[in-house]
């Protein structure tokens, strides 16, 4: 009897091992081969998200890097933090939205690893056109997982999927949002696999502010609300820069979705 009591009390014990054992591996994340951050390895896709820092998104990097140091970010879909950690660690003001409970504290962790709590404020919500509590719908349960859904199940390409698992969120409208918190976005970077338009339309006074200079946005020119999101965007006095994606992305399912780079 002592025996199985011992061997319960290891296997109680077994996942606090796990997570303190990966709390001791961190890896490091470069841009240009310097080292800018670091984050945990807490599977292949936090790995790879690391070690494709600089290829993944190239133009997502630029942009970030052409920041002043009194410029303020929004990251809508902030997953881990990569991008947050790398505008961060150049001194910009960040606030980050992620409504995934895996990424949300593993976004956590690292901004407590990298020590930019003064630099970035994390909130578990998601942003949507109106307040209201609803499902967040994820596809793969996963550290540094995408393809997520607030309030329905259609992934970025508008198809339905079977969930995974539903987490309890709260969205809200980014008009409603910012002025409670106090802050005035100068760039706001949107990539939520799906829900850009819903979001563009509570956004619509955020976008038109003195303070915006420009928007990265994620979508895929195949929606059926693709040029709704385009002539929404135009009207709050923004226009396109660059619509691009990396030479990864160039064929297969993703080749239709586009980073648009939009300035005031």
């Amino acid at each position: 009897m002592r025996l199985v009591n011992r061997i319960h009390r290891k296997l109680l014990k077994y996942p606090q091992m796990l997570l303190d054992k990966r709390l001791k591996i961190e890896i490091p994340v470069k841009n240009e081969g310097r080292k800018v951050f670091k984050i945990y390895d807490f599977g292949s896709t936090t790995r790879y998200r690391a070690s494709s820092f600089d290829t993944k998104e190239p133009e997502t990097v630029r942009w970030i890097s052409s920041f002043g140091p009194e410029d303020k970010l929004l990251d809508i879909g902030a997953n881990i933090g990569i991008y947050s950690l790398f505008a961060a660690s150049r001194g910009i003001e960040v606030t980050a939205i992620e409504p995934d409970a895996l990424n949300y504290a593993l976004l956590n962790l690292h901004i407590r690893l990298n020590d930019y709590g003064n630099k970035i404020i994390p909130y578990l919500i998601a942003a949507h056109d109106s307040s209201k509590f609803s499902k967040f719908n994820i596809s793969s349960y996963e550290w540094g997982g995408a393809l997520n859904s607030f309030d329905n199940n259609l992934d970025a390409w508008g198809k339905s999927y079977q969930p995974v698992h539903s987490q309890g969120v709260y969205g809200i409208s980014l008009d409603e949002f910012l002025p409670k918190i106090e802050f005035s976005p100068t760039h706001i970077k949107i990539d939520v696999d799906g829900n850009e338009n819903i979001i563009l339309k509570g956004a619509l006074q955020t976008l038109q502010s003195n303070h915006m200079r420009s928007l990265l946005i994620e979508l895929d020119e195949t929606r059926s609300d693709y040029s709704e999101s385009i002539e929404m965007i135009e009207m709050c006095g923004l226009s396109l820069q660059e619509k691009t994606n990396s030479p990864a992305f160039n064929t297969g399912r993703s080749s239709t979705i586009f980073n648009h780079i939009y300035v005031k």
